[in-house]
C-alpha cells in the first residue's frame, strides 16, 4: 500500500542522518531515482518503506512523515559542541545515526528502569578540577573492581564485560556496534538521569575497554565525548578542550592500571624487547597504548617514542579488516550489553510491555524474541 506523505519530510530526515540519496537507497536496495521521486513527490513511498525508515535507517516516529512540515529536532552531533568542526566533518552517516540510537536506548532506558541504582556513579564523582590520581582512585573503589580480581581476568573480552558490568551497577549501561567510521572508537551521551557509552565493536577488547573508562571520564567531567583511535585530532582542538582528552587518557590509565602497582611493573619494560609491553599489558588486562601511556606519565620514555610506537599500533589497527559473522544472538546480546537485554525482558515478563514493544526496545524482530533468552545465562 502506498502512502502519501509531504515530500519535504522525507529529504530532511534523510538529511540529518548525513545521508545521500545513493546512499539511502542502498540501505533499502531501491534505485535512487526512486528516492528523488519520493522526495519530490512525484511517487508515493509503500507503507512498508516509511517503517523501515522510521525504524531501521532514519530513526524518527514514524507519525513523523505526515507531518506538514519537518519537526524543531536537534542533530546529535551538535551536542559535541566542544569537538572541532575537521571532527565533526568526518563523521559519517552511519556514526551520526550510531548517536541516534544512543539517544533511542536513553529513551528505553527511561522506560524500563523501575528502580534506578541506590548510588550512581556520576552523581558522586566528579574529575573537574581534581587530581587524576584521586579520582580514578574514587571511581575504581566506588566500582568495587578490585586489582586482585583484574590480575586474574582469564583475557581482554572476560575483563571488558567485567567493567561493563561494574558501570552498569553504577549507572551507567554500554552499547556496541560496529562503525563504519573505523577512526571512531566510541563515544558518550549524557543524561541526568541515564548517561550511556557507546562503543564500536570492531576494535579489539582491550581497547574497548579503554574506550569505556576513557568516556567514563568525559561522563564524570560532564561532557559528552567522541574518542578517535589516535591523538591526532588533538592538534584541530583548542587547547582548553586538548587538556580535557588529556585528562581523560591519564584517569583511564590510571584507574586501569594504578601508578602504586605500576611501579613494581617499570623494571620489565625494555626499550629494546618491543614484547615487553605486551607482556606488562597481559598481566592487567588492558591495550599496549595504556602501558605506552604508563610509561610516559612515570617519564621512562619520551614524548617522541610514545607517538612513534602509538602511530604504528594503530596505523596497523586501521589496516585490519573488520570482523563479520559469527551468531546472531549473541551478537545482538554483545551489542545490548545483558544487563540492558535482561531489564528489557523482565518488564514483558511482569506484563509491563507487549512482545512489540519489547522487541522494539531490543531492535530486533519479534520472531528473534524466543530464542534471543535463550542466550541469555
Amino acid at each position: 500500500m502506498k502512502v502519501t506523505i509531504k515530500p519535504g519530510i522525507l529529504t530532511w530526515a534523510r538529511e540529518r542522518n548525513h545521508l545521500s540519496v545513493e546512499e539511502l537507497a542502498e540501505k533499502l536496495k531501491r534505485e535512487p531515482d526512486e528516492i528523488r521521486q519520493w522526495e519530490s513527490g512525484g511517487d508515493r513511498p509503500p507503507y512498508t518503506v516509511l517503517e523501515a525508515l522510521s525504524y531501521s535507517h532514519l530513526h524518527v516516529p514514524l507519525a513523523v512523515f505526515f507531518f506538514p512540515t519537518p519537526p524543531d529536532i536537534d542533530d546529535p552531533a551538535t551536542k559535541f559542541r566542544r569537538i572541532s568542526g575537521y571532527e565533526i566533518s568526518r563523521l559519517s552517516g552511519d556514526t551520526i545515526w550510531k548517536m541516534r540510537l544512543g539517544e533511542a536506548y536513553q529513551e528505553s532506558l527511561a522506560e524500563l528502569v523501575q528502580e534506578k541504582p541506590r548510588r550512581r556513579i556520576f552523581r558522586e564523582i566528579h574529575l573537574a578540577g581534581q587530581p587524576v590520581e584521586l579520582v580514578a582512585g574514587q571511581a575504581r573503589d566506588f566500582l568495587g573492581v578490585l586489582l586482585e580480581t583484574q590480575i586474574l581476568f582469564r583475557d581482554n573480552e572476560a575483563a571488558f564485560k567485567y567493567w561493563r558490568h561494574a558501570l552498569e551497577e553504577a549507572g551507567i549501561y554500554t552499547f556496541k556496534d560496529s562503525f563504519k567510521d573505523k577512526h571512531i572508537s566510541g563515544f558518550c551521551l549524557l543524561d541526568d538521569e541515564y548517561p550511556i557509552v557507546f562503543i564500536n565493536n570492531s576494535t579489539a577488547h582491550a581497547r574497548q575497554t579503554f574506550t569505556l573508562i576513557h568516556e567514563l571520564g568525559h561522563i564524570l567531567f560532564g561532557v559528552h565525548g567522541v574518542t578517535d583511535v589516535d591523538e591526532s585530532y588533538f592538534k584541530h582542538m583548542l587547547m582548553h578542550d586538548r587538556n580535557l582528552e588529556i585528562i581523560c587518557n591519564r584517569f583511564a590509565a590510571e584507574l586501569l592500571v594504578p601508578s602504586d602497582s605500576f611501579a613494581n611493573d617499570i623494571s620489565y619494560f625494555r626499550h629494546d624487547d618491543p614484547d615487553s609491553i605486551e607482556r606488562i599489558a597481559r598481566k592487567y588486562s588492558v591495550s599496549r597504548e595504556v602501558i605506552l601511556r604508563r610509561l610516559l606519565d612515570s617519564n621512562v620514555i619520551s614524548e617522541q617514542y610514545y607517538q612513534t610506537k602509538a602511530a604504528k599500533w594503530n596505523r596497523e589497527y586501521l589496516r585490519q579488516g573488520e570482523r563479520s559473522g559469527g551468531n546472531y544472538y549473541l551478537t545482538r546480546l554483545a551489542y545490548l550489553g545483558e544487563g540492558y537485554t535482561r531489564l528489557a525482558y523482565a518488564n514483558y515478563v511482569t506484563g509491563r510491555i507487549s512482545m512489540e514493544e519489547l522487541a522494539s526496545h531490543l531492535r530486533v524482530k519479534a520472531s528473534h524474541i524466543e530464542k534471543l533468552a535463550n542466550f541469555l545465562r
